[in-house]
């Protein structure tokens, strides 16, 4: 109205009907009960599919967990295998006939890491690895290995592992065969691997994780080559045929610079990690086939072994030993062969094998440095050498690891740099069958992350307690020095390692009944600026109800250690009728500290001792009465009120349902002058109840009995007035229906003695001649007849 025409304008009546709408408008308010109806609906709707949304992810996780718990089984069957083949005597005869007469002239006592040394360099320099061997079909692995020593070769690894295990078995060295077992992870790692690229594709080049651990001598070296970061810039492109052509370029810039620096790998590895997937595989083929050099010049200190890999594993490990502390995370590895040199290796012979390692130890092996820089940087999933062997020198009271395969000794972090990753199941298996984790040897991440990629402990700890060795003193003295080891790491870097770590604590870690005693408890270090304590000074807190269920009490005039906000009943009521009380820490939690044992109090003039509730707490044996017994009788409180004795019911624990908590009762507690007095007049009352009760039983089923006869004289009496048996007697039925009930009665013998032999004939074949005599009757007769029945009468 505001913004029509004015009242005189001629064409205001023309506009105004132009806005009128044409058809109805209808507008819909909700009233409070419609919104509440449907706030509820969708209320029940998403709680439903969160209900669903939890059922599959726990289905989900079941699965995973079974199937990770199924596969560990059977991989630990093929160790099993594997470890009853390699003890067989004829191959153990087989490879004592092949061992020098040096080495069976030492006795096992004085066996020790030289002895060993010496024996793997023979080893290396009378076997090789051939992978053109060819396996024969339909034979075992016994007959296998027979083959292989009568060539002085194997095809993979593994053979080789199996036949250096037979040789030191048939030296009568406790051996173990240690296998890394790769089952399929327990978690999920899809979500990860989605967000894999997006964070690659984010991170900067010189934000690589490779990079934070360079030194500063490798930045010149990133500042002069200009085009490798050109290539690297052009390569995270989406055209795959690009990155190829950039990455030649690269090769061949690098080739142009010298010695290109190990940061430049590391941040070019996760955009060429997808293309050259096809060339890490070859580059681990050519890694397999293993060559042997001899060295006098080496350095015996680090590794006592003339004969070193030429693919620059050996040196490697030298460089391993004699490092303390653990290797960077991106570390450059040894130079390898490449491409040209593992084509000429196929097919070169057996004996010219110092030729070709010192060909390929004077290459440098540039490109193989790259690829082993792609395997680290791709999660570490390439396939490595998952066996190696354990052998116990009693002359050192300890386990001594043995890489045949490098040639490494007493070298366990050259074990773990050569094998699979992730390592998360390390097991040895010795001659006799007896299987021990050794997992914490091998794996420097095992305090913080691998122990959180394996199945549940107990689980675990069951599944291998039947194969448990019987020498308990040596598995303590393994036991103590894997805890030793781990004492000797440095405290870990990140914040979020410290959560649940065995071995260190935060504060902000600390779960809601948890403190740390003392308060000026030793600080082993800092994080970020966060004082870092030992576990062993983290101790469990409880209220005063919680530590008496544990038979122990707060001393007196203790103070409690730490308030937290209690979520009992009692506690809620009290916040409920206080609103001031609703961010009050009102549980006070004391530690075993500041608590004693319990004394139970002792019974006087009979009476049994109670607490506020009129009962008996009796958590633990410890915590019965003076001079009290706890009687397991049911119902004995009704025989001690006969007897005015006094006996009390005795508390267990508690129980949670219905919402509340309930005192769980067994038994009664008594004075123990009564006991005798009680047990008699309970057997004596017990006796009684079961006369009572069988008294019972019989006047029920005497009552049953007349109820039936009586049910039976009631049917007899309808079919005497109701059921006539023939024609001739439906005129008599029909006038003696107005006698009296005295005349019924004196003619009830006649008439029983007529239905009874109507219901139980004498004579069949007589009844069978008067039925033949009868006519037959017809349908509609048979009705007519059985009309004035009863519907039971009819069946």
């Amino acid at each position: 109205e505001l913004s029509g025409p004015a009242p005189g304008d001629a064409g205001g009546t023309s506009a105004s009907q132009s806005v009128l709408p044409l058809k109805p408008v209808e507008i819909e308010i909700e009233t409070p009960e419609q919104v509440k109806t449907r706030e509820r609906r969708e209320k029940i709707k998403i709680e439903f599919e969160t209900y669903l949304r939890r059922m599959m992810k726990r289905f989900s996780k079941e699965v995973r967990e079974n199937t990770h718990k199924v596969h560990l089984l059977c991989l630990l069957a093929n160790g099993f295998y594997r470890n009853s083949v390699c003890r067989q005597p004829d191959l153990l005869a087989i490879g004592l006939s092949i061992v020098p007469a040096r080495f069976t002239r030492v006795p096992p006592q004085d066996v020790d890491s030289g002895f060993l040394s010496s024996l793997v360099k023979w080893f290396i320099g009378t076997f090789t690895v051939n992978a053109d061997l060819s396996v024969p079909e339909q034979a075992g692995l016994q007959t296998t290995l027979e083959r292989r020593f009568a060539i002085y070769s194997a095809r993979d690894e593994e053979e080789l592992v199996h036949m250096f295990l037979l040789i030191l078995r048939a030296l009568q060295l406790l051996t173990r065969l240690v296998l890394s077992l790769q089952p399929l992870p327990l978690k999920s790692s899809l979500a990860k691997v989605r967000k894999l690229p997006k964070d690659r594709a984010t991170k900067d080049p010189g934000d690589a994780p490779g990079t934070s651990s360079e030194t500063p001598e490798s930045q010149p070296e990133l500042q002069t080559s200009k085009g490798i970061r050109q290539g690297k810039a052009f390569s995270r492109g989406p055209d795959k045929a690009g990155t190829k052509g950039k990455r030649r370029k690269t090769a061949a810039g690098s080739r142009k610079h010298g010695e290109p620096s190990s940061s430049e790998g590391e941040a070019a590895g996760p955009s060429e990690q997808q293309p050259q997937q096809p060339r890490r595989g070859r580059a681990q083929r050519r890694a397999l086939r293993v060559s042997y050099k001899e060295d006098s010049g080496s350095n015996s200190a680090a590794s006592s072994s003339d004969f070193v890999p030429s693919s620059g594993e050996a040196h490697q490990s030298s460089e391993e030993g004699s490092e303390p502390a653990p290797p960077r995370p991106r570390r450059t590895r040894a130079p390898q062969c490449t491409k040209a040199g593992s084509k000429s290796d196929s097919k070169t012979q057996p004996g010219s094998r110092r030729q070709r390692s010192a060909s390929c130890s004077s290459l440098g092996s540039k490109r193989g440095k790259k690829a082993s820089q792609d395997d680290e940087e791709a999660g570490g999933k390439a396939a490595g050498i998952d066996q190696w062997l354990e052998v116990f020198c009693e002359k050192e009271a300890k386990w001594i690891c043995v890489d045949c395969v490098h040639g490494v000794v007493g070298q366990p972090r050259a074990c773990y740099r050569y094998a699979t990753k992730p390592m998360t199941y390390v097991l040895g298996i010795d001659s006799n069958g007896w299987v021990r984790d050794v997992t914490q040897r091998y794996d420097p991440a095992w305090m913080t992350a691998t122990r959180k990629c394996r199945v549940d402990a107990e689980w675990w700890d069951e599944t291998l307690r039947p194969y448990r060795s019987p020498f308990v003193e040596r598995e303590k003295k393994e036991d103590l020095e894997f805890q030793a080891k781990h004492l000797d790491q440095p405290l870990p870097s990140a914040i979020g390692t410290y959560k649940n770590h065995p071995l260190y604590a935060l504060k902000r870690h600390l779960l809601k009944y948890e403190a740390i005693y003392p308060e000026t408890a030793a600080v082993l270090g800092y994080c970020r600026g966060e004082a870092v304590y030992s576990r062993d000074c983290v101790h469990t807190l409880h209220s005063r109800d919680t530590w008496l269920k544990q038979a122990r009490v707060v001393r007196l005039g203790e103070v409690p250690y730490k308030m937290v906000k209690g979520f009992s009943n009692r506690a809620r009521k009290a916040r409920l009728a206080d609103p001031q009380l609703q961010d009050q820490n009102d549980l006070g939690l004391f530690g075993r500290w500041q608590t004693e044992e319990y004394q139970p109090p002792l019974a006087v003039d009979g009476k049994v001792p109670r607490n506020e509730f009129g009962n008996v707490y009796l958590f633990l044996p410890s915590m019965m009465p003076v001079g009290c017994v706890q009687l397991h009788l049911p119902n004995l409180h009704r025989v001690a009120r006969k007897l005015n004795i006094d006996c009390a019911p005795a508390v267990t624990g508690f129980d949670f349902h219905g919402g509340y908590c309930h005192a769980v009762t067994d038994g009664y507690v008594v004075c123990e002058e009564f006991r005798d007095v009680l047990l008699t007049a309970w057997e004596n009352e017990q006796a009684l109840i079961e006369k009572k009760e069988k008294e019972k039983r019989e006047k029920r089923a005497l009552g049953n009995w007349k109820l039936l006869a009586r049910g039976l004289l009631i049917r007899e009496k309808l079919q005497r007035r109701y059921g006539a048996q023939s024609d001739a007697a439906a005129p008599h039925t029909a006038g003696g229906g107005g006698l009296s009930d005295d005349e019924e009665g004196t003619s009830s013998q006649a008439e029983a003695a007529r239905v009874l032999a109507a219901s139980w004939p004498q004579n069949r074949e007589a009844e069978e001649e008067q039925k033949l005599k009868c006519p037959r009757k017809t349908r509609r007769a048979k009705k007519e007849a059985a009309g004035h029945l009863f519907p039971f009468e009819k069946l």
